[in-house]
Formats: structure tokens, sequence, C-alpha cells
């Protein structure tokens, strides 16, 4: 019998499929993880590799929030999605529609146990 846990995770999966599929899920949203690796010897250059997974993901716009009563005006997206193929990593990037992004804030759902969803904050 399935937990809680992976009883939400299997709705998620369901709620972000893209709009076309009847689902959330909005544009076209990718995980990105470059790896680099030394070359042969030390004079020679490293190499770059990159893999890519799709998202079930739903992006939205926050543009200025209230922090303990300060006024912090930063354009950002956050960003959730299903539980990929691959853990991501704050070093990830994320495409969305076509443009990579940085993430600068990135935290499973719920935070022990078995993950649900995924949030990230990436920069504009």
């Amino acid at each position: 019998m399935a937990g809680f846990y992976e009883e939400m995770g299997d709705m998620v999966q369901d709620l972000l499929l893209p709009d076309t599929e009847d689902g959330l899920g909005q544009g076209v949203v990718s995980l990105k993880r470059t790896t680099t690796t030394p070359g042969e010897n030390e004079w020679d250059p490293p190499t770059e590799t990159s893999q890519t997974w799709p998202l079930k993901a739903a992006v939205k716009r926050v543009d200025q929030r209230y922090e303990n009563g300060v006024l912090i005006v930063a354009t950002v997206d956050i960003v959730t999605f299903a539980v990929p193929d691959t853990v991501p990593v704050i070093t990830d990037t994320l495409v969305i529609d076509g443009r990579e992004r940085a993430i600068t804030s990135l935290k499973p759902t719920p935070s022990a146990g078995t993950v649900a969803v995924w949030k990230a904050v990436v920069a504009v």
C-alpha cells in the first residue's frame, strides 16, 4: 500500500501534465546538468557534457513581496515541478521555454521522506 506522499507524488505527476494534455503544466521546462571533466593531461582543455531531463512544471513570477515587514523588490520565477528521473542539485540549471536559468533556491517537499514535489527559485 502506497503512503500519503507517494500518492501525492503520483497526483503531482498528473496535475503538472502540459496544458495540451489537460494538466496545469506551463511551457517547456527541463532540468540541465553540465559536467566538466579535466583533460587527460594537465595542458589538455577540459570537456563539458550536458544531460537534460524534461519536467512537468508550472512557473510563477514573483516581482515583490514583504519579508519580516520589509518590501523586497526582486523579480524571480518560482518553478514547481514533479519529481524528475534524477535528483536535482543547486548547481543544475532550469531551461524554461529555451532560456537557461540559474537556480538560486531548491527544496523538496516534504523535506524528509518520500519527495512529492520540488520547488526552485530561478533568476530572471
